[in-house]
């Protein structure tokens, strides 16, 4: 993995910038004898969520709406709403380059996941696959796989219980899994935004490629966040930290932030910056890697 300090202040940077909304035909009449243009995005159980042609996204009281499009609006206040329906979505991307002459590097990133639910249950499926090398060195290679279920017991509150197997040539790490379960909450999930944060203990096992292995109980906490911004582009943040019970200062901590704009339906380029810190990296390798990548996404 790449050091690119400079290429990293660029990409904070792009989160500064101010988007133009596209305008649309939708029209939403107020009690107050306001009418936005506009499009609406998403209702709740109070909330018409909507997005204005002059003002962006505007959370509306359903109590001050007369009508969408000349539809008087009914949904009584006692009205319950379905935590979520049965859906099912998924994203692809990938990442390549490769260069010959006086330098030959070869560089491909692909990562992979789906999600689907059902009732009260969440499933989540990921994988992903680093390869890199330079002028014809063997590939230092990354890779996992892993597979959670959240149950949601209790409005928001779920149970999350999770499986990884993967590799890290970059760390030195020749094969690892981790078994986790921990206790987390959906704060908000539409069309939009969302944002889930969860926490609990993980046991990670890892065997060196100097023939040792590292076996740990470590306390978790991870956090989801995701947001679209206007003209369909999308900002994403994910973030872990893992703190060892029986040694503190054997930590870690990941970081990954996002920006996807579109290019036709479904269709995205994503600019993602990887981060991640080890306070005990195994010996001969940093504490800190990072990534910068710019590819192509997939989105269903």
């Amino acid at each position: 993995m790449s050091y690119a300090p400079s290429t990293i202040k660029q990409f904070f940077g792009l989160f500064t910038l101010t988007f133009c909304v596209a305008s649309s035909g939708d029209e939403i009449i107020l009690s107050n004898g306001d009418v936005l243009q506009g499009q609406e995005q998403q209702q709740t159980e109070d909330q018409v969520l909507w997005q204005s042609d002059n003002f962006g996204l505007l959370a509306i009281d359903k109590s001050t709406v007369v009508t969408i499009n000349g539809i008087a609006l009914n949904a009584p206040a006692e009205a319950t709403v379905e935590l979520f329906s049965n859906t099912y979505n998924g994203d692809l991307s990938f990442t390549g380059g490769y260069s010959s002459g006086n330098i030959k590097r070869e560089d491909w990133d692909l990562d992979g996941d789906v999600e689907w639910r059902h009732g009260d249950f969440r499933h989540k499926s990921e994988i992903n696959f680093e390869s890199h090398s330079l002028d014809g060195s063997r590939p230092a290679e990354q890779y996992d796989i892993g597979h959670a279920v959240d149950w949601f017991f209790q409005d928001k509150w779920f149970w999350s219980n999770a499986l990884v197997w993967g590799a890290n040539d970059d760390r030195s790490i020749d094969q690892f899994y981790s078994i986790g379960s921990a206790i987390g909450r959906q704060f908000w999930d539409t069309e939009i935004t969302s944002l889930s944060a969860e926490t609990g203990l993980l046991w990670i096992s890892e065997e060196l490629t100097d023939q040792t292995t590292d076996r740990r109980l470590t306390w978790s906490w991870a956090a989801d966040y995701r947001r679209m911004l206007s003209n369909s582009m999308e900002i994403f943040h994910r973030q872990g930290i893992l703190v060892a019970l029986t040694d503190m200062s054997d930590s870690e901590i990941n970081a990954d932030f996002g920006l996807k704009v579109p290019v036709v339906k479904n269709l995205f380029t994503e600019l993602k910056l990887e981060w991640i810190y080890d306070y005990q990296p195994a010996l001969g390798t940093r504490s800190t890697d990072s990534q910068v990548t710019i590819g192509v996404n997939y989105s269903w």
